[in-house]
């Protein structure tokens, strides 16, 4: 039966994995490279009797060596050999005939097939129970093996318990479960009480626990106790008689109790039943009383002190057994075979194997063997994993490659863009290669399977081939027509200066075709960008796109493969060299070499702040900088290193750098001087040295506050002559201004102690010193330095302008200390409204002049630094003042105005007139109420330029004059000129009547002055307004054919002509004359022409409708 299961499970397996093959072959088949069904199924019957043959070699094997076996037993009954020398027994020699017996019986996987018991404890009680075991050392039957394994006090052999793994382990390097039990057969005075016992007792469990830690398990334990029966009780049918526990360390000593307890009472129950039926077969019924009179309260007892034991085994059961002792016993045992190693199987044995396969073994410790077979079996799948993925990566890869040299080789006939887009292609490919190869491919690329280098070298010969075709003989062709056209293009045509200037670029693409060490494939892309134009047969976007790829890919490579060189023509290069040399000569050369020193300069020097360069002195509660000096552009720069790198370089006779126009040669191209080179590489250095500190020195800003307090702060610092930021920066500059000064200047002793002085910050001493000495800077920062002479020739200097800072800061002190400060300030504003201050408007003044004397290209540091002080200074003054001084206004003239013309016209349009007397004593010119205003109050800020009022940009810098306040002055002016220039209002001016349609008659009367018109030739009539008549009216009356004479509009008072010219349309004819319409009637129009002597005349009063006077003279945003 069991034959015919192993058939049906091999042909199982074989059917499995015949499955599994094919699946595999159906999904990924084509990956793999097995694309028909015939190869399909060629690899499949392949690796299907591959398997067979791994399947079916083991039992091949091992029927070869029964059939070997069988044939020499037989040979040697017929023919026996001579008795061999008696060999020394080996130790530990019982495991070699246990495992030889068991394999014969059991087969090759008898480990799993058996049980293997441990059994210990004293011979005398083993052999009670299981006789011939501690002579034989292990016995088998029916599936179990038992092992002697010495007695219990018996200290532990190592080296046999290893031998016990070896053997008796599933799996040797995993030393699967060498021993599935142990059984410790009880003496009979194990329960006792005594110290001794107890002592055994632990000792015997310490035993356990080296003999577990030795086999690397912790084994169930199993107890038996061997009782003598009183009599011999021959045909007693045995049973197996014990409890059975859960198999945890520490069990509950009650529930042992009770199980006893419930054993004795089955153990009466039974026991009764054979004694009936036998009166000898009183085994059990003995096991009861023994158990229920003693031995149940020992046990407890003796449970007690093994659980209470830290290294106990796990207890899995507790079993009795009994024995009647005699000599002819003893003689039977020992007189049995040794050939003889089966046993009886008892009930006993019986219920602790049904047990024991239940219970789970635990493992002690960690197994290295376990450990690196986990590993070895973990790196076998992992180098599974990666051989497949690697397998299937590179064949993605090769079929790749394929892919792309078929698509060149497909495309050699195609258009120019198709051509060029597989060979990028081709070149993607091999970059990403390329990569691979200095990196390393990824992990799914190696395990061995890499091809990468292989395809690698062979996609380098198609890429060759491709290339020079599509990109560098075209390239050669252009480049010699282009350089052949700068040899004989006329100077004298448009596009010959184009092309000289295209010309450099041209020559050094063409050498780098020729001389594979001067390549640069950077270059080659920028200049294929720029200069080398596509045909029609692509468009600009691709050319851009794939061109200077091209280019960049075969330029790095060029140096590498000095092979792929182009042909070139010397005599071509010799040609256009001397014509470039004349035309361009060595700029070139000297912007590199220049460019280098800056360079290598600028790695050394660190770029400074504003902080750097004050050198400990805090500015930031003055002005601040959001730029930086470079560190190339400072004296120490100059001093240790660009002086002598441009030395150096000027000490080069041969120019070495422009390998493009020169070919080596001593006569090929002549040099510069060592003076001219040194002179334009000092004056580049130094322009740039003068721009860096220009752009740093105007981009400072000078930190506005608002108040008083903050101003004094501020100016208290500014003319500090110990802490003043401003004298440390001046100091600065002074002292990276003077670099390369000569002589009539400093020496270099006057030069170390300008250093000392800036470093010890004693800036009066810098104010005091005068020089001479000029440099190459001198030009630029002498506006600055001039302000440090103190000579009587210089009318600006920096002592001066800190002494008037000094003066407007005891100034504002004196308004800050003052009883009523804000009376102060505002009597200060006030005296500069008027004019009046001398002091505060000198030292603005002066700090402008400054300013302006420094030049436009220090403007920015000119108003930050001398300008923007003072004049914040001035704003906080004048500023707060203006509000008083709108409440002055508003008192003295706006609460007079809207007495005198509140709800008159023609500021209201009411019927109640304004008078011209009194609206001529406020705006008359010179002696009117506003201008006497103005003249008292605003003459510092307000100037009069003829008959205008005009704003002085100096003294009202910082105050913002109200818009409808400077309107109102301007309107005022013209009314006054043309109506009130003799103090009363007087305006003459012309009017003219013309027809109208249908109209016969038009009559129009101002103050008793008539204009009568009835169609006749139009003349002028001169009108003189306002009348002195007392019956001053105005109106206007019209007659038709049809109708008598109609009223159009009368009006009374001063201003009746103005309410009339209200009711009119009027245009501007050009300067002095207007068009005056009336709509009498909805078709009918009266029309005038009216002429004026200066400016709109009468029209100007008409600007006085609704109009208020303003509330305020200056804006105030606070």
């Amino acid at each position: 039966m069991k034959k015919n299961w192993k058939i049906l499970g091999l042909i199982f397996i074989i059917l499995l994995c015949g499955g599994v093959l094919a699946s595999i072959l159906y999904v990924m088949g084509d990956e793999l490279g097995y694309v028909t069904l015939g190869q399909k199924a060629a690899i499949w019957l392949q690796s299907l009797l591959l398997i067979l043959v791994l399947l079916f070699t083991p039992i091949i094997i091992t029927s070869s060596r029964l059939l070997w076996a069988k044939d020499k037993s037989k040979q040697e009954s017929l023919n026996p050999s001579e008795p061999k020398k008696v060999e020394e027994p080996k130790p530990y020699s019982e495991f070699t005939s246990m495992v030889a017996h068991c394999h014969y019986h059991y087969g090759i996987f008898w480990r799993y097939k058996i049980r293997k018991i441990f059994v210990t404890g004293r011979q005398q009680d083993v052999d009670n129970v299981i006789p011939a075991l501690t002579d034989k050392k292990w016995l088998v039957s029916n599936n179990v093996l038992l092992i002697w394994g010495g007695e219990i006090q018996t200290p532990i052999n190592p080296d046999w318990f290893k031998m016990v793994k070896r053997y008796l382990s599933r799996l040797w390097v995993f030393n699967y479960k060498p021993v599935n039990a142990t059984v410790w057969i009880l003496p009979s005075d194990y329960a006792d009480e005594q110290y001794k016992k107890t002592h055994t007792l632990e000792h015997a469990l310490l035993q356990i626990r080296k003999q577990n830690q030795a086999l690397g398990w912790d084994i169930p334990l199993y107890l038996v106790e061997n009782k003598q029966l009183s009599w011999q009780q021959e045909g007693r049918i045995e049973q197996s008689v014990g409890v059975c526990f859960d198999g945890h360390k520490k069990q509950d000593i009650d529930n042992i109790t009770t199980a006893l307890t419930h054993l004795t009472t089955q153990c009466t129950e039974i026991g009764m039943q054979q004694v009936m039926l036998h009166n000898h077969h009183a085994c059990l019924l003995e096991l009861s009383q023994y158990l229920a009179q003693t031995q149940i309260p020992r046990l407890k007892n003796w449970f007690t002190r093994f659980f209470a034991q830290p290294y106990c085994p796990v207890l899995r059961g507790l079993f009795f057994t009994a024995f009647y002792q005699t000599h002819k016993d003893a003689q039977t045992d020992s007189s049995d075979t040794d050939s003889n190693v089966s046993f009886q199987l008892s009930p006993l044995w019986m219920k602790i194997i049904a047990d024991n396969q239940k219970a789970k073994n635990k493992r002690m410790g960690i197994s290295l063997g376990t450990i690196a077979c986990c590993v070895t079996l973990l790196a076998t799948v992992l180098m599974v994993i990666g051989l497949s993925t690697s397998f299937i990566h590179n064949r993605k890869l090769i079929n790749q490659s394929l892919h792309v040299v078929d698509q060149i080789n497909q495309n050699t006939t195609s258009r120019y863009v198709q051509r060029l887009e597989a060979q990028y292609q081709l070149q993607l490919l091999i970059g990403k290669l390329e990569y691979r190869q200095q990196k390393l491919p990824p992990l799914t690329y190696r395990f061995g399977l890499s091809q990468n280098d292989k395809l690698y070298h062979a996609l380098w010969q198609k890429y060759y081939k491709t290339n020079q075709e599509n990109v560098i003989k075209p390239l050669n062709l252009w480049l010699n027509s282009q350089l052949t056209r700068i040899i004989y293009t006329p100077t004298n045509k448009t596009k010959y200066d184009k092309l000289i200037d295209n010309g450099y670029d041209i020559l050094k693409t063409y050498l780098m075709l020729g001389y594979p060490d001067k390549a640069d494939g950077h270059y080659l892309g920028q200049f294929v960008t720029q200069h080398w134009k596509h045909g029609n047969d692509i468009s600009d976007g691709d050319w851009q796109r794939l061109m200077p790829e091209l280019l960049t890919f075969w330029g790095n490579r060029l140096k590498k493969q000095p092979e792929w060189k182009a042909p070139i023509s010397q005599e071509l290069i010799r040609d256009v060299r001397q014509v470039l040399i004349n035309q361009i000569g060595l700029q070139n050369a000297e912007t590199t070499i220049y460019q280098g020193i800056i360079q290598r300069a600028s790695q050394r020097f660190n770029d400074l702040s504003l902080i750097n360069l004050l050198n400990g002195v805090d500015s930031r509660a003055l002005f601040t900088a959001n730029k930086v000096i470079p560190g190339v552009y400072t004296r120490q720069a100059w001093e240790d290193m660009i002086e002598r790198e441009i030395k150096q370089a000027s000490k080069s006779r041969q120019e070495q750098i422009d390998w493009v126009l020169s070919d080596g040669s001593e006569t090929a191209l002549v040099s510069i001087s060592p003076e001219v080179l040194k002179k334009r590489l000092t004056d580049r250095y130094f322009a740039d040295y003068s721009a860096a500190w220009l752009l740093f020195l105007n981009n400072i800003q000078w930190n506005n506050v608002d108040t008083i307090s903050d101003v004094i702060d501020q100016l208290s610092l500014l003319s500090d002559n110990r802490q003043s930021p401003l004298l440390a920066l001046i100091g600065v500059i002074k002292y990276h201004a003077e670099v390369a000064y000569h002589r009539d200047g400093f020496s270099r002793e006057l030069i170390r102690s300008a250093q000392e002085l800036v470093k010890n910050r004693d800036v009066p001493n810098l104010l005091k010193n005068s020089n001479e000495a000029t440099g190459p800077l001198t030009p630029t920062f002498g506006p600055i330095l001039d302000l440090l002479k103190s000579d009587n020739h210089n009318e600006l200097s920096l002592q001066t302008y800190l002494m008037r800072v000094i003066q407007v800061k005891l100034k504002l002190q004196n308004i800050v200390s003052s009883a009523n400060p804000q009376a102060m300030a505002q009597q200060l504003a006030k005296s500069v409204f008027q004019g009046t201050s001398v002091d505060l408007t000198a030292t603005r003044d002066y700090g402008n002049l400054i300013a302006a004397n420094l030049g436009e290209e220090w403007s920015g540091f000119g108003y930050s630094i001398f300008k923007r002080p003072l004049e914040q200074a001035w704003q906080v003054i004048l500023t707060p003042a203006a509000k008083s001084f709108n409440d002055t206004w508003r008192e003295a003239i706006v609460y007079s105005w809207e007495k005198s013309f509140a709800g008159r016209y023609p500021f209201k349009n009411t019927d109640n007139d304004a008078s011209l007397a009194e609206l001529s004593r406020f705006i008359r010119p010179d002696s009117g109420v506003i201008d006497r205003f103005i003249q008292s109050e605003l003459t510092g800020i307000l100037i009069k330029k003829g008959d205008k009022w005009v704003i002085d940009p100096v003294n009202s810098e910082g105050l913002n004059f109200s818009h409808e306040f400077l309107t109102t002055l301007e309107l005022f002016n013209q009314l006054a000129n043309q109506v009130f220039e003799s103090g009363d209002a007087k305006i003459e001016f012309d009017l003219m009547a013309r027809s109208g349609h249908n109209i016969v008659q038009s009559e129009l009367v101002i103050n008793k002055q008539k204009l009568v018109y009835f169609n006749q030739k139009p003349a002028w009539k001169r009108i003189h307004w306002p009348d002195n008549d007392y019956s001053a009216h105005a109106q206007l009356s019209w007659n038709t054919e049809e109708t008598g004479l109609k009223l159009y509009q009368y009006y009374s008072g001063d201003w009746a002509w103005i309410r009339l010219l209200e009711s009119a349309q009027i245009r501007q004819i050009d300067n002095s004359r207007f068009e005056i319409k009336w709509q009498v009637e909805p078709n009918k129009k009266l029309k005038y022409i009216l002429r004026t002597q200066s400016g709109s005349g009468p029209i100007n009063l008409l600007k006085l409708r609704n109009f208020q006077l303003p509330k305020s003279v200056f804006e105030i945003n606070f």
